[in-house]
Protein backbone atom coordinates (compact mmCIF):
# COMPACT_ATOMS: atom_id res chain seq x y z
CA UNK A 1 0.00 0.00 0.00
CA UNK A 2 3.12 2.21 0.65
CA UNK A 3 3.96 1.82 -2.69
CA UNK A 4 0.75 2.49 -3.73
CA UNK A 5 0.76 5.83 -2.15
CA UNK A 6 4.20 6.85 -3.25
CA UNK A 7 3.41 6.10 -6.79
CA UNK A 8 0.42 7.58 -7.09
CA UNK A 9 1.44 11.21 -5.57
CA UNK A 10 4.37 10.75 -8.13
CA UNK A 11 1.83 10.53 -11.06
CA UNK A 12 -0.43 13.46 -9.57
CA UNK A 13 2.86 15.77 -8.96
CA UNK A 14 3.56 14.57 -12.62
CA UNK A 15 0.23 16.04 -13.85
CA UNK A 16 0.01 18.99 -11.99
CA UNK A 17 3.24 20.11 -13.91
CA UNK A 18 1.76 19.11 -17.03
CA UNK A 19 -1.82 21.03 -16.33
CA UNK A 20 0.79 24.03 -15.87
CA UNK A 21 1.07 24.65 -19.71
CA UNK A 22 -2.18 23.33 -20.75
CA UNK A 23 -4.02 26.15 -21.94
CA UNK A 24 -6.66 27.93 -20.08
CA UNK A 25 -10.28 27.56 -21.54
CA UNK A 26 -14.16 26.54 -20.60
CA UNK A 27 -13.68 24.91 -17.53
CA UNK A 28 -16.27 22.39 -17.83
CA UNK A 29 -13.86 19.85 -18.37
CA UNK A 30 -12.90 20.38 -14.73
CA UNK A 31 -16.29 19.94 -13.68
CA UNK A 32 -16.33 16.95 -10.42
CA UNK A 33 -19.80 16.22 -10.65
CA UNK A 34 -21.83 14.01 -8.24
CA UNK A 35 -19.26 10.67 -8.51
CA UNK A 36 -18.49 11.19 -12.18
CA UNK A 37 -15.67 10.07 -12.60
CA UNK A 38 -14.95 9.30 -8.79
CA UNK A 39 -16.28 10.25 -5.61
CA UNK A 40 -14.75 13.27 -4.59
CA UNK A 41 -16.80 16.28 -5.53
CA UNK A 42 -16.89 20.08 -6.54
CA UNK A 43 -18.26 23.13 -4.90
CA UNK A 44 -18.92 24.54 -8.18
CA UNK A 45 -20.84 27.57 -9.50
CA UNK A 46 -24.75 26.86 -10.06
CA UNK A 47 -26.62 29.20 -12.72
CA UNK A 48 -30.06 29.81 -13.04
CA UNK A 49 -31.98 27.81 -15.16
CA UNK A 50 -29.43 25.65 -16.12
CA UNK A 51 -30.48 21.55 -16.14
CA UNK A 52 -28.49 18.73 -15.96
CA UNK A 53 -28.85 15.15 -16.57
CA UNK A 54 -26.51 12.40 -15.63
CA UNK A 55 -26.81 8.53 -15.61
CA UNK A 56 -23.98 6.67 -13.88
CA UNK A 57 -23.11 3.18 -12.98
CA UNK A 58 -20.93 1.55 -10.36
CA UNK A 59 -19.74 -2.26 -9.82
CA UNK A 60 -18.31 -3.39 -6.47
CA UNK A 61 -16.52 -6.19 -6.41
CA UNK A 62 -16.53 -6.92 -2.32
CA UNK A 63 -14.71 -9.20 -0.26
CA UNK A 64 -15.84 -11.66 2.39
CA UNK A 65 -18.85 -14.51 2.72
CA UNK A 66 -21.49 -14.67 0.70
CA UNK A 67 -23.02 -12.81 -2.38
CA UNK A 68 -19.57 -10.38 -3.75
CA UNK A 69 -21.18 -8.55 -6.78
CA UNK A 70 -23.04 -5.25 -6.67
CA UNK A 71 -24.06 -3.23 -9.38
CA UNK A 72 -25.76 0.49 -8.79
CA UNK A 73 -27.54 2.75 -11.04
CA UNK A 74 -27.84 6.13 -9.95
CA UNK A 75 -29.45 8.80 -12.65
CA UNK A 76 -28.90 12.43 -11.38
CA UNK A 77 -31.51 15.40 -12.77
CA UNK A 78 -30.53 18.90 -11.45
CA UNK A 79 -32.18 21.79 -12.00
CA UNK A 80 -30.81 25.34 -10.90
CA UNK A 81 -33.57 27.15 -9.64
CA UNK A 82 -31.82 30.30 -8.91
CA UNK A 83 -28.14 31.20 -9.05
CA UNK A 84 -25.52 29.34 -6.67
CA UNK A 85 -29.00 27.22 -6.18
CA UNK A 86 -30.22 23.79 -6.96
CA UNK A 87 -32.49 21.33 -6.47
CA UNK A 88 -31.58 17.29 -7.19
CA UNK A 89 -33.55 14.27 -7.25
CA UNK A 90 -31.58 10.82 -7.39
CA UNK A 91 -33.37 7.54 -7.78
CA UNK A 92 -30.70 4.85 -7.38
CA UNK A 93 -30.88 1.35 -6.97
CA UNK A 94 -28.67 -1.86 -6.73
CA UNK A 95 -29.03 -5.32 -8.48
CA UNK A 96 -26.10 -8.35 -8.04
CA UNK A 97 -25.68 -11.02 -5.08
CA UNK A 98 -24.84 -8.89 -2.31
CA UNK A 99 -26.97 -8.43 0.61
CA UNK A 100 -27.90 -5.12 -0.09
CA UNK A 101 -29.13 -5.80 -3.31
CA UNK A 102 -32.66 -5.40 -5.08
CA UNK A 103 -32.75 -1.99 -2.79
CA UNK A 104 -32.67 1.57 -3.65
CA UNK A 105 -32.66 4.93 -2.25
CA UNK A 106 -34.47 7.97 -3.84
CA UNK A 107 -32.16 10.95 -2.61
CA UNK A 108 -33.89 14.31 -2.66
CA UNK A 109 -31.61 17.26 -2.26
CA UNK A 110 -30.91 20.93 -2.75
CA UNK A 111 -26.88 22.35 -3.34
CA UNK A 112 -26.70 25.57 -2.64
CA UNK A 113 -23.18 27.32 -3.75
CA UNK A 114 -21.78 30.17 -1.05
CA UNK A 115 -18.59 31.28 -2.98
CA UNK A 116 -17.54 29.74 -6.20
CA UNK A 117 -14.08 28.67 -6.98
CA UNK A 118 -12.28 31.03 -9.55
CA UNK A 119 -9.59 33.66 -9.67
CA UNK A 120 -7.85 31.46 -7.19
CA UNK A 121 -10.46 31.88 -4.38
CA UNK A 122 -11.29 29.38 -2.41
CA UNK A 123 -15.15 27.68 -3.58
CA UNK A 124 -17.60 26.38 -0.93
CA UNK A 125 -21.34 24.73 -1.13
CA UNK A 126 -23.30 22.76 1.29
CA UNK A 127 -26.08 20.65 0.30
CA UNK A 128 -28.80 19.02 2.95
CA UNK A 129 -30.68 15.95 1.83
CA UNK A 130 -33.50 12.96 2.74
CA UNK A 131 -32.61 9.83 1.10
CA UNK A 132 -36.20 7.71 1.44
CA UNK A 133 -35.37 3.65 1.04
CA UNK A 134 -37.44 1.27 -1.49
CA UNK A 135 -37.36 -2.47 -2.52
CA UNK A 136 -36.50 -5.58 -0.27
CA UNK A 137 -35.52 -5.08 2.96
CA UNK A 138 -36.22 -3.18 6.37
CA UNK A 139 -34.12 0.15 5.80
CA UNK A 140 -35.10 3.42 7.04
CA UNK A 141 -34.85 6.75 5.91
CA UNK A 142 -31.76 8.45 6.07
CA UNK A 143 -30.96 12.92 6.10
CA UNK A 144 -27.72 14.18 6.82
CA UNK A 145 -25.98 17.68 5.25
CA UNK A 146 -22.54 17.54 2.95
CA UNK A 147 -19.96 20.63 2.44
CA UNK A 148 -17.47 20.97 -0.30
CA UNK A 149 -14.37 23.09 -0.38
CA UNK A 150 -12.76 23.49 -4.10
CA UNK A 151 -8.88 25.65 -3.99
CA UNK A 152 -7.75 26.38 -7.66
CA UNK A 153 -4.15 26.29 -7.68
CA UNK A 154 -4.09 29.25 -9.93
CA UNK A 155 -5.93 32.01 -11.79
CA UNK A 156 -6.79 30.48 -15.01
CA UNK A 157 -10.10 28.23 -15.67
CA UNK A 158 -8.00 25.50 -15.91
CA UNK A 159 -5.75 25.58 -13.06
CA UNK A 160 -5.58 22.38 -10.84
CA UNK A 161 -7.92 22.17 -8.05
CA UNK A 162 -7.67 20.25 -4.89
CA UNK A 163 -11.00 19.44 -2.64
CA UNK A 164 -12.38 18.29 0.09
CA UNK A 165 -15.71 16.64 1.15
CA UNK A 166 -17.30 15.62 4.72
CA UNK A 167 -20.54 14.67 5.12
CA UNK A 168 -22.93 13.75 7.97
CA UNK A 169 -25.66 10.86 8.08
CA UNK A 170 -28.69 10.68 10.26
CA UNK A 171 -30.40 7.41 10.56
CA UNK A 172 -33.73 7.36 11.80
CA UNK A 173 -34.94 4.68 13.56
CA UNK A 174 -31.64 2.08 13.30
CA UNK A 175 -31.73 -1.46 13.35
CA UNK A 176 -29.62 -3.34 16.71
CA UNK A 177 -26.52 -2.79 15.54
CA UNK A 178 -26.64 0.21 13.04
CA UNK A 179 -25.33 3.78 13.64
CA UNK A 180 -27.59 6.34 14.27
CA UNK A 181 -25.32 8.83 12.55
CA UNK A 182 -21.96 7.90 10.34
CA UNK A 183 -19.68 10.70 8.09
CA UNK A 184 -18.36 10.38 4.49
CA UNK A 185 -15.21 12.06 3.80
CA UNK A 186 -13.26 12.19 0.70
CA UNK A 187 -10.27 14.70 -0.75
CA UNK A 188 -8.67 14.93 -3.97
CA UNK A 189 -7.66 17.10 -7.15
CA UNK A 190 -8.16 17.29 -10.46
CA UNK A 191 -5.92 18.84 -13.56
CA UNK A 192 -6.42 18.98 -17.56
CA UNK A 193 -3.90 17.00 -19.44
CA UNK A 194 -5.79 17.79 -22.65
CA UNK A 195 -8.44 20.32 -24.64
CA UNK A 196 -11.11 18.66 -23.26
CA UNK A 197 -9.50 16.09 -20.72
CA UNK A 198 -9.54 16.10 -17.14
CA UNK A 199 -8.15 13.55 -14.94
CA UNK A 200 -8.82 12.97 -10.96
CA UNK A 201 -7.56 11.19 -8.06
CA UNK A 202 -8.98 11.21 -4.34
CA UNK A 203 -9.17 9.38 -0.92
CA UNK A 204 -12.50 8.36 0.57
CA UNK A 205 -13.27 6.76 3.57
CA UNK A 206 -17.36 6.36 4.48
CA UNK A 207 -18.73 4.61 7.28
CA UNK A 208 -21.21 1.99 7.34
CA UNK A 209 -24.88 1.82 8.75
CA UNK A 210 -23.34 -1.20 10.06
CA UNK A 211 -21.51 -0.31 13.53
CA UNK A 212 -17.74 -0.83 13.12
CA UNK A 213 -16.96 -0.80 9.63
CA UNK A 214 -16.40 1.47 7.00
CA UNK A 215 -15.40 1.45 2.99
CA UNK A 216 -11.90 2.89 2.02
CA UNK A 217 -11.15 3.47 -1.31
CA UNK A 218 -8.35 5.58 -3.40
CA UNK A 219 -9.83 6.10 -7.05
CA UNK A 220 -8.60 7.53 -9.97
CA UNK A 221 -10.53 9.18 -13.27
CA UNK A 222 -10.90 10.94 -16.32
CA UNK A 223 -13.82 12.79 -17.68
CA UNK A 224 -14.10 14.15 -21.24
CA UNK A 225 -15.97 16.72 -23.12
CA UNK A 226 -17.53 15.64 -26.06
CA UNK A 227 -19.05 18.71 -27.55
CA UNK A 228 -20.08 21.84 -25.64
CA UNK A 229 -22.98 20.08 -23.75
CA UNK A 230 -21.96 16.11 -23.49
CA UNK A 231 -19.31 15.09 -20.71
CA UNK A 232 -18.36 11.31 -20.19
CA UNK A 233 -16.72 9.97 -17.49
CA UNK A 234 -14.44 6.72 -16.06
CA UNK A 235 -12.73 5.97 -13.19
CA UNK A 236 -11.90 3.03 -10.94
CA UNK A 237 -10.92 2.48 -7.24
CA UNK A 238 -8.93 0.54 -5.17
CA UNK A 239 -10.35 -0.88 -1.83
CA UNK A 240 -7.97 -1.33 1.86
CA UNK A 241 -8.79 -1.80 4.86
CA UNK A 242 -10.33 -5.55 5.85
CA UNK A 243 -13.90 -4.37 5.31
CA UNK A 244 -13.81 -2.52 1.94
CA UNK A 245 -14.68 -4.09 -1.32
CA UNK A 246 -11.65 -5.18 -2.94
CA UNK A 247 -12.39 -2.40 -6.03
CA UNK A 248 -15.33 -0.33 -7.98
CA UNK A 249 -15.37 0.65 -11.75
CA UNK A 250 -17.48 3.84 -12.23
CA UNK A 251 -18.92 4.82 -15.49
CA UNK A 252 -21.10 7.80 -16.07
CA UNK A 253 -22.71 10.54 -18.48
CA UNK A 254 -23.44 14.16 -18.60
CA UNK A 255 -26.18 16.15 -20.64
CA UNK A 256 -26.26 19.75 -20.20
CA UNK A 257 -29.28 21.65 -21.07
Amino acid sequence: MRHAALAGLTLAAGLLALAGTASAQDDERMALSSELPITVEDAAAIEKGSVDVKVRAFFDRLKGDGGRNRLSFDPELQVGVANGLALKVNPGYRVGNADDAQQGDVKLSAEYNIREPSQGRLGLSVEPLVSIPYGSGSKTTEAGITGRLTQPLGTSAGAPRLHANLSWRHLFDPEPGERDNRFIMAAGMNAPVGPATAVAFDVVREQSQERGKADNFVEAGVRHLVGEDLAVGAGVGVGFCPDSPRYRLLLGVQRSF
